[in-house]
């Protein structure tokens, strides 16, 4: 008969206090950049939930509004353009562009 034998391993991190100010300068750049492409498929949605809701007001049955009514969703690549356009670019002017 044969057994399996699994080990584990635990490792802990212990960074100095300036690799730690770096490790939670990163996460907080992450979650801003989570939180805000969040937002901007949240905005999608209530903007398509606005016009559905338009439609029945007009008369239009809600299964047939929401047939009807094609908000984008925001891709990956639109967020990440937008994200880039906010931020700005912190190059100095005397650095070549290409």
């Amino acid at each position: 008969m044969q057994s399996d034998v699994l080990r584990a391993f635990r490792f802990t991190l212990d960074p100095t206090p300036a690799q730690k100010e770096v490790l939670l300068r990163h996460a907080g750049a992450a979650r801003w950049a989570f939180n805000h492409a969040l937002g901007m498929k949240v905005a999608a949605h209530q903007q398509w939930r606005q016009q559905v809701q338009a439609l029945v007001d007009a008369g239009v049955s809600e299964a047939e509004a929401r047939k009807r009514i094609r908000v984008p969703v925001p891709t990956k690549p639109s967020i990440q353009k937008h994200l880039n356009q906010i931020k700005g670019d912190s190059r100095a002017p005397d650095l070549p562009t290409g």
